[in-house]
């Protein structure tokens, strides 16, 4: 290393130097001390020569004297030799360091991986046709429907023309495997749907009730109306849930076995058949798709019921069995178990915006063997 006043002097000596002095000594010096058959650290001389001038910041116009006639030139070879040496040895080592970890980089991004779920939906008229909402989600797209003009825009739809449609007239939005949506109905009741979800409703509600049904998974924002009592149907079951201006999430997925519908704010009566229920805030009623029983539990955290909702998956003591279903719909894949399931349980919330191979390294699913297949098989062994 150079003293400061070593440093000094040899800043002064390379001020008096032609930068093409500098960069023809320190080629030269470099010449020296590379052996010829060090392959590992061989430099091409134009990127020697690149590195020089940026290390040096040689940006004022080189001066007429000769390098070799200064009385200190042994120093002045040295010193450059020294510190360039160091900077070039430094570079290199970077160099190397980057190519290793590029190629790392590469080998992990040529891993088969499967991106998140995204925003989309696919909007089903009343005539049967279907208009794709992954496009058209955000924007405004007008289509003819029934000999009107029709603007979609965030799942609702606007007669332009002024013609009202007839009081059968239903539209239906649903949300494939990795989608999720959210729309606003005619009467201002706004649906979030989640993955391979549905809601059914008319095009307005002309009627007494306002009357929709749902699979999967739905949190509703329900507009006021003392008038006309807001209804939610589950398809296939005998639970539906009658409100009038309230917040609540329904979970009537099929494969998780029960229904649950959790009250954030309001209140909301739940029938199944004969048997009523009314629910109040951070309450949750599970009920059967076969059955009339009503488990109530209460003092439910909302914030976990409606991860779904906020980008996050939450899962709290959740076997295996529970986090693949959620996994699978969001990421468009299909579970496969080889053998007796993995024991245990996980818990934590973890974003939905991350690749499934991700995720399951922050869910400590590293220590379940599993294989992902280029057909987004997830087989777990």
């Amino acid at each position: 290393m150079l003293s400061v006043e070593e440093t000094a002097e040899l800043s002064q000596l390379m001020d008096e130097a032609g930068h093409e002095e500098v960069i023809a000594l320190v080629t030269e010096t470099i010449n020296t001390f590379t052996e010829p058959e060090d392959e590992e650290v061989s430099v091409d001389e134009t990127e020697i020569k690149a590195k020089v001038n940026q290390i040096l910041s040689l940006d004022k116009p080189p001066q007429v004297k000769t390098i070799a006639k200064h009385p200190k030139i042994r120093f002045l070879k040295y010193g450059i030799a020294a510190a360039v040496m160091i900077a070039i040895g430094s570079y290199l080592l970077h160099q190397n360091f980057s190519e290793r970890i590029n190629q790392r980089t590469i080998a992990e991004v040529n891993q088969k991986d499967v991106q998140p779920g995204q925003t989309g939906a696919i909007l089903v008229l009343s005539d049967g046709r279907e208009v794709l909402l992954d496009s058209a989600g955000n924007s405004e797209a007008i289509i003819n429907h029934d000999g009107s003009k029709i603007k979609v825009s965030k799942g609702q739809l606007v007669y332009l023309d002024g013609k009202k449609p007839a009081g059968n007239s239903l539209n239906s939005i649903r949300t494939p495997l990795g989608r999720q949506y959210n729309l606003t109905l005619s009467d201002g009741t706004k649906v979030w749907l989640n993955a391979a979800s549905s809601i059914e409703y008319p095009v307005t509600f002309n009627g007494k009730t306002r009357t929709v049904a749902i699979s999967g998974e739905a949190y509703f924002e329900v507009a006021r109306n003392t008038q006309k009592p807001f209804i939610v149907n589950i398809e296939n079951s005998k639970t539906n849930i009658e409100v009038l201006g309230t917040h609540f999430n329904i979970n009537s997925y099929a494969d998780n076995g029960s229904y649950k519908t959790t009250l954030l704010e309001g209140s909301i009566k739940l029938s199944t058949g004969k048997r009523n229920l009314l629910l109040q805030p951070n309450q949750q009623a599970v009920s059967q798709p076969d059955s009339e029983g009503i488990q109530l539990i209460d003092n439910v955290n909302f914030a976990d019921i409606l991860a779904w909702k906020n980008n996050l998956f939450h899962f709290n003591q959740a076997d295996i069995s529970d986090v693949m279903l959620e996994l699978a719909r969001w990421y468009n894949i299909e579970i496969i178990y080889e053998g007796t399931k993995p024991s245990g349980t996980f818990t934590g919330k973890i974003q939905k915006d991350l690749t499934l191979r991700q995720a399951l390294k922050i869910l400590g699913a590293t220590r379940v063997r599993y294989q992902l297949t280029d057909d987004n098989k997830l087989i777990i062994q």
